[in-house]
């Protein structure tokens, strides 16, 4: 299958190579709708097939309806100081892994990590968090926007981004969190929030 999907981006290469090397108005113009017939034809069959063969997706991101009265559960990460206060972390902290995605892993492996393996990864994530903290609390810039300023593109997903603490951090505390959309509308205060782990060290 992985050679088909080269064929399919090698097909892709090839009509834009001979349309951007083509001398002859006519011929270029032939190879411009073969260009596009070829790219809307792809585009097409990926998302009859649901299968992605880069550069054309399917574009499956999300489906399914969203219900307001559905209770909605995250693990989230918190930042805790040196006085044990704690503050919401930058979305863009663990880049180039969205924090969407981490989320997700710590949901599905956290549990089944040993203390050891699971202070390991606490660890490299609060290093992580402090890095980014102490970067933006300095002026730079973190995420899509740390080597392309203003054009650094977003992650498809955006989240509210927290100015960065001024406190270095000294830890980190994972916690399970639920809420009813329709609910919290009405009262964003009302969340459970249950401590699923947490991890404290000093940091050079």
């Amino acid at each position: 299958m992985q050679y088909l999907y080269a064929a399919v981006f090698a097909g892709f290469v090839a009509l834009g190579v001979a349309v951007r090397t083509s001398k002859e108005p006519a011929r270029r113009r032939v190879g411009i709708r073969g260009l596009i017939g070829y790219v809307a034809g792809m585009s097409l069959l990926a998302g009859i097939t649901q299968r992605d063969a880069w550069p054309f997706t399917s574009h499956t991101i999300a489906v399914g309806r969203a219900r307001p009265d559905a209770q909605v559960c995250l693990l989230e990460l918190a930042g805790v100081d040196a006085t044990g206060r704690e503050s919401r972390l930058d979305p863009y902290s663990w880049m180039p892994v969205y924090e969407s995605v981490l989320q997700y892993w710590l949901a599905r492996n956290l549990d089944g990590l040993s203390v050891a393996e699971r202070d390991v990864a606490l660890s490299f994530l609060l290093r992580k968090a402090e890095s980014a903290r102490a970067r933006r609390a300095a002026g730079g810039a973190i995420g899509p926007s740390r080597w392309l300023g203003p054009l650094g593109a977003p992650y498809w997903l955006l989240l509210p981004r927290p100015p960065a603490s001024p406190e270095k951090l000294a830890g980190l505390r994972a916690y399970s969190t639920c809420w009813v959309p329709r609910e919290r509308y009405a009262a964003p205060q009302k969340i459970t929030r249950s401590l699923r782990a947490e991890h404290f060290e000093a940091l050079p």
